[in-house]
């Protein structure tokens, strides 16, 4: 008979193993579709796929930046398409101010309003915690133009304010209640 260590070892490899297995996302939900068709909340993704390469200096002329790549580029479409297609109202869209952040709000939404608060925390330390506050703002207070609202920025941002760490193109659905905030899901393109 094993001992009681060895088979608690087992079991939590095989729950290591199970957590790891798991799907990285959720499917977008009938009730949540539902919600966001309603309107009140905020969407905040994550740039779509990139090229890895160019610099993350915001100085730099785009050329010289990292840029969505044809699957960030597919992957802005997709969204943008399915946005339509499921009639889910969009009032802001607010974008970090890097080409790639920029390019998938113009490509998905087409429409984008450049925010210096959005810029990526590993960036820039300056003003740091001012960009921390001005995205836990956003995330806490419902829009009140009665759409949702949309937001293009770096995963170290939401990780930051909201422990949640997002795949290139992925999104998080929150739902705002004034004083805080909820992640409902955390879909990738394919999922809307």
């Amino acid at each position: 008979m094993p001992s009681k260590s060895l088979i608690s070892r087992r079991h939590l490899l095989l729950g290591a193993f199970a957590i790891f297995t798991l799907p990285t996302y959720l499917r977008a939900a009938p009730q949540t579709l539902s919600a966001l068709q309603s309107g009140g909340h905020v969407i905040y993704f994550r740039h779509g796929a990139t090229t890895w390469s160019g610099v993350d200096n915001i100085n730099w002329p785009r050329a010289r930046q990292r840029l969505l790549s044809g699957a960030g580029i597919e992957q802005s479409r997709m969204i943008g398409d399915a946005f339509k297609r499921h009639a889910i109202p969009v009032g802001a869209v607010l974008a970090s101010p890097f080409a790639r952040c920029r390019d998938m709000a113009e490509i998905a939404f087409g429409r984008v309003e450049e925010r210096m608060e959005l810029l990526g925390l590993l960036s820039d330390e300056q003003g740091r915690a001012a960009r921390i506050a001005y995205l836990r703002d956003r995330l806490r207070l419902p829009p009140q133009d009665g759409a949702n609202r949309i937001i293009i920025s770096h995963t170290s941002n939401i990780a930051t304010v909201a422990n949640v760490r997002l795949a290139e193109g992925e999104g998080a659905i929150i739902r705002p209640n004034g004083s805080g905030f909820t992640v409902l899901e955390t879909p990738m393109p394919q999922d809307w």
